[in-house]
């Protein structure tokens, strides 16, 4: 079967895509309910966004190609299970014409490209990778990037926890445990716990609380893809522990940050996970997080490493007084963190606007 698929019970609706099909010269299947040899074979599937639920219910696997139209703005629990089921945009029938005509001819327009991918390593346990993570995200968002805070420690206490949005509904890693295909990056932003912020929200995947195993590393791949494709930018916070995802995403993040507290604990800890970031042929640097107590220099943990310095990331002040009460690090560009998420930035060009 070469036909493309639309699954509407709404009769107004199928009348109107099939007059798109006509548009676009193209013979269409259409159905009522969902259909599982169909839903495999079709190239395009147009699916009312009202059948997406029993879709998602039948256990139908994500996959491309897949297109939710709706007649108005969809219920917020509709983003969900439209990112479970793999959909690749949601538009409006009226107001999206052109596209559903090209895309029922078979011209699906490629998504975008060029965006990136920052992975932040702690080099022992309490070197704040967790929260430099989220300063690199937050100041990134602060100059109007689209981005995604990946937390990627399952044994930690938790991005979403540091940054207080735990108990937030949202899309969690276990609902992403099997991809197929590719993520639609709006429609995995729309689902995901958010950081309210002054330029709006700032997406956060991380944990269910019953969290019983790592992150496929064929998950993390998919994420990451599907953000660069878009354009966006995915700053990843890693465990010091290998696992099978976070060796992948050393293997293809654009830059690795190894943040190593200026004392002499640090220092020989960071020289295990260099080797482990030479091993897989890492662009990795360093950001030396102070203060130091036998005055070591940043410049000398960095020549000692033989990896280039990023920043150097003074004490803040206030800054556990500042998470407690919910206010996120990096806000501030004028902050150390602040100061040393822009360079990290800056060293991953044209991630900064």
């Amino acid at each position: 079967m070469n036909e493309p698929l639309i699954i509407t019970d709404d009769r107004q609706m199928a009348e109107d895509l099939l007059r798109l099909a006509a548009a676009a010269g193209v013979e269409v299947l259409t159905c009522a309910t969902v259909d599982r040899s169909q839903w495999r074979a079709a190239p395009v599937i147009v699916i009312d966004i009202a059948q997406v639920p029993a879709a998602v219910a039948a256990g139908l696997p994500r996959r491309d190609g897949v297109i939710a139209v709706t007649q108005a703005e969809p219920a917020a629990d509709l983003w969900r299970d439209c990112v479970l089921l793999g959909v690749q945009r949601t538009v409006s029938v009226v107001e999206a014409e052109e596209f559903l005509v090209e895309t029922l001819g078979g011209a699906i327009a490629e998504p975008g490209s060029g965006g990136r991918a920052i992975a932040v390593l702690g080099a022992c346990g309490g070197a704040g990778a967790s929260v430099f993570a989220t300063a690199v995200a937050v100041a990134a968002h602060r100059v109007g990037r689209q981005v995604l805070l990946a937390d990627c420690d399952r044994w930690g206490a938790g991005l979403d926890v540091v940054l207080g949005v735990e108990d937030a509904e949202g899309v969690r890693w276990s609902d992403l445990a099997a991809p197929a295909g590719r993520l639609s990056p709006e429609l995995l932003r729309r689902a995901l716990p958010g950081l309210a912020l002054s330029r709006g929200q700032l997406p956060v995947l991380g944990f269910d609380r019953a969290a019983d195993r790592e992150v496929p590393a064929a998950v993390a791949e998919v994420v990451i893809d599907s953000a660069r494709r878009a354009g966006d930018l995915t700053v990843l916070d890693l465990p010091r522990v290998p696992t099978a995802a976070s060796d992948r995403i050393i293997e293809i993040a654009d830059l690795i940050v190894l943040v190593v507290p200026a004392d002499v604990r640090g220092c020989f800890a960071a020289q295990r996970q260099v080797e482990r970031l030479r091993s897989f042929g890492a662009w990795a640097g360093v950001v030396v997080r102070g203060p130091s107590p036998g005055g070591i220099g940043a410049d000398d943990i960095a020549q000692a490493l033989q990896l280039p310095l990023l920043a150097r990331v003074r004490p803040q002040a206030r800054l556990l007084q500042d998470l407690e009460h919910g206010r996120p690090p990096g806000t501030d560009p004028k902050s150390p963190l602040g100061r040393a998420a822009a360079a990290v930035l800056a060293a991953v060009e044209p991630v900064t606007v």
